[in-house]
């Protein structure tokens, strides 16, 4: 069971963490020094010193709060109340993966459903590059993300109900269709928000595993 102080500090790095990876913060000087204070949270939160991080965090808040103020702004915090959920293979880990988890980070606290590898073999027409459980475990370590659950191999919608979320984020990519999920919600009396990401990340040529596979078999050939 988790102390309230924890709880706290957890939702203090959150709020942080998302904050960070917004545009108006990402490029600056602010932003750095931010990092700095989230990362140092981040480290005492890991070795159960709760009191430490949160202390952390806290001057963090301030130096963000105090940035906003002095531009005639207000800090603008993630609802981590909002739990957000995205359901994915996550087979080999590229930035259009990063890019949604900190957009469902920004969003709110980010609970990621990795798919089953027979549930893969059946959307792709092949098995997955790397079993269900290590996906899990390298998603686990991404920074966005504050959960981690492995699908239902017979119904995709269990995960859905025991985590609750108030939104559902899909990828821009994605092709299970918005609607047929909003109904599928709606009879199993779940009332998840159906989202979906504003734009495929495009910064980096190689921004789909199947795209890291087709590279993989041309350096092979080519060796």
């Amino acid at each position: 069971m988790k102390s309230r102080l924890e709880r706290l500090a957890a939702s203090y790095i959150s709020n942080l963490e998302g904050l960070i990876h917004t545009q108006e913060m990402s490029n600056s000087e602010v932003a750095r020094r931010l990092r700095d204070y989230t990362a140092d949270s981040r480290h005492y939160f890991a070795k159960g010193d709760y009191t430490t991080s949160l202390v952390c965090a806290c001057y963090a808040e301030g130096l963000a709060d105090g940035h906003a103020l002095s531009k005639g702004n207000k800090t603008q915090w993630v609802n981590t109340a909002k739990k957000v959920l995205v359901v994915g293979t996550w087979d080999l880990i590229h930035p259009g993966h990063i890019a949604l988890l900190w957009e469902a980070k920004r969003l709110g606290r980010v609970y990621v459903v990795v798919a089953t590898d027979a549930n893969v073999e059946k959307a792709k027409g092949r098995p997955p590059i790397v079993p269900a459980e290590q996906r899990a475990e390298v998603v686990r370590n991404l920074k966005p993300v504050d959960q981690v659950m492995v699908g239902d191999e017979h119904d995709f919608l269990r995960p859905v109900r025991q985590v609750d979320p108030d939104i559902i984020l899909l990828g821009p990519d994605d092709p299970y269709p918005e609607e047929k999920l909003k109904t599928q919600l709606k009879e199993r009396g779940l009332h998840a928000k159906v989202a979906r990401a504003t734009k495929r990340y495009t910064n980096y040529p190689l921004n789909s595993s199947s795209q890291i596979i087709a590279r993989v078999k041309d350096v092979i050939t080519f060796s």
